[in-house]
């Protein structure tokens, strides 16, 4: 049973996403019976794997599957038009092409891999050193700060996402203070631009046990100055619709929230956090 009342969703994904498994309408009414009232569809649009992903069609069969449900089912849940947009600085002409295809509510901003290289799940780190994976957090960061300078976007997504597959792999020596400062520039960044930071909560089901970022941080982000705050539980399966939202609900509580966020046509509406 949920605790929060105006629970918010804007984290998930249909079977036009590459590892997507279920359909709009099957996700809205995961969300309706788990007492979500507003929801994004955020299929994954990876630039740097455009061709290999087919997503020139997969932007359309998402937006039209999308649309299908707004039409069919926005008596019972507010729907939103979202998209996931991965890597967007390393093709900003593509991306920005892409984005304009489509009227969009809600753009989330992500890294998930590193330039010429594979997703961050799917590299070794039990087989590499210490020095190598500090090496590629130092580059994700400094990705990631690219990222919310380019400001194509309305929410930043899972910050601290290559410590999911790291803590997987028992690298648990491996902690993230040395980043702090460019971490604060990349808040200081989103707070002038007007952007949201987002609680992604899937790390509550996954070996981490945390949600990404990690509490310590969405309270940094308060500290700076952050007031907008979305939620997602980043779910590719219905039974992870909802999903850790609570708890997210509970930490923007204790870091001094008193609402969260959702986009419509790309602004920011605020709802009130209230049990």
């Amino acid at each position: 049973m949920s605790v929060y009342k105006n629970r918010i969703d804007l984290h998930m994904h249909t079977s036009s996403s590459f590892d997507g498994n279920y359909s709009a309408l099957q996700m809205t009414e995961s969300a309706i019976a788990n007492s979500v009232s507003t929801i994004a569809f955020t299929d994954h649009f990876d630039v740097d794997f455009y061709e290999r992903h087919n997503l020139g069609v997969r932007q359309q069969t998402s937006y039209e599957d999308i649309m299908s449900v707004v039409e069919s089912q926005s008596d019972k849940i507010r729907i939103l038009r979202g998209i996931e947009m991965g890597q967007p600085t390393y093709d900003v002409e593509l991306t920005e092409k892409s984005l304009a295809r489509y009227e969009y509510d809600f753009v989330i901003g992500s890294i998930h891999n590193l330039r010429e290289m594979p997703d961050f799940g799917d590299l070794d780190y039990k087989s590499m050193t210490e020095e190598r994976i500090y090496e590629l957090l130092g580059q994700y960061f400094d990705e990631m700060l690219l990222l919310a300078k380019w400001n194509g976007f309305d929410t930043l997504a899972h910050l601290t996402y290559p410590m999911r597959y790291i803590v997987q792999a028992g690298r648990d020596e491996i902690e993230l203070s040395r980043f702090d400062g460019i971490v604060d520039e990349i808040f200081s960044t989103l707070i002038a631009n007007g952007k949201a930071l987002e609680i992604n909560t899937s790390g509550l089901r996954q070996p981490i046990g945390k949600t990404m970022p990690t509490e310590n941080y969405v309270r940094r982000y308060r500290e700076l100055g952050g007031e907008l705050l979305t939620l997602g539980s980043d779910a590719h399966f219905t039974e992870h619709v909802g999903a850790g939202i609570d708890e997210g609900y509970a930490i923007a509580e204790r870091c001094g929230f008193e609402y969260v966020t959702y986009f419509e046509n790309r602004k920011p509406i605020r709802v009130k956090i209230e049990k």
